[in-house]
């Protein structure tokens, strides 16, 4: 039988991480010792950039409260902000995480909509109204999770 949702439904998983095979992906925009950002190729705004840790970390899911790597890709998007549009009010910047595969019952649960298993944190400027609502949707915690509030519960050491 099928081990979750996921397979159900027939959702392929790449066995590769694309992240951690840097050659294959564009020139970072920025990058650090721990991080780095890169363009996104399918832009859900006018700049659409992905945040990456270099050490491989599947999801959100994987990460333990208090996990420090949140707080240097929450810098990373700050910096990245302030270079490129200095002046933007918070509300053209929308920011978070996909979702990734959580357990609800056994071996079925909640779908995998991750398109790339490597952590990243997507910082969308001025996005896509559809976008924002369908595929980056703040009002669907099952498949979005916003950076700020992941963050907040990371430093009061809460379950991601």
């Amino acid at each position: 039988m099928f081990s979750s949702i996921s397979a159900f439904f027939g959702i392929q998983k790449s066995q590769e991480c694309i992240f951690c095979d840097r050659e294959k992906l564009a020139a970072p925009v920025y990058e650090n010792e721990e991080v780095f950002a890169i363009d996104n190729i399918r832009k859900a705004g006018e700049s659409h950039w992905l945040i990456i840790p270099k050490r491989h970390i599947r999801d959100i899911e994987k990460l333990d409260a208090g996990e420090a790597i949140l707080q240097e890709l929450d810098n990373v998007k700050k910096h990245l902000l302030q270079a490129y549009y200095p002046d933007i009010p918070k509300e053209h910047v929308h920011s978070g995480y996909h979702r990734g595969h959580r357990p609800m019952v056994g071996t079925l649960g909640l779908p995998d909509i991750i398109s790339v298993h490597h952590l990243h944190l997507h910082v969308i400027v001025y996005p896509f109204s559809i976008l924002k609502m369908f595929k980056y949707p703040n009002w669907l915690s099952l498949m979005w999770a916003n950076d700020e509030e992941i963050l907040q519960r990371a430093v009061t050491h809460k379950s991601v």
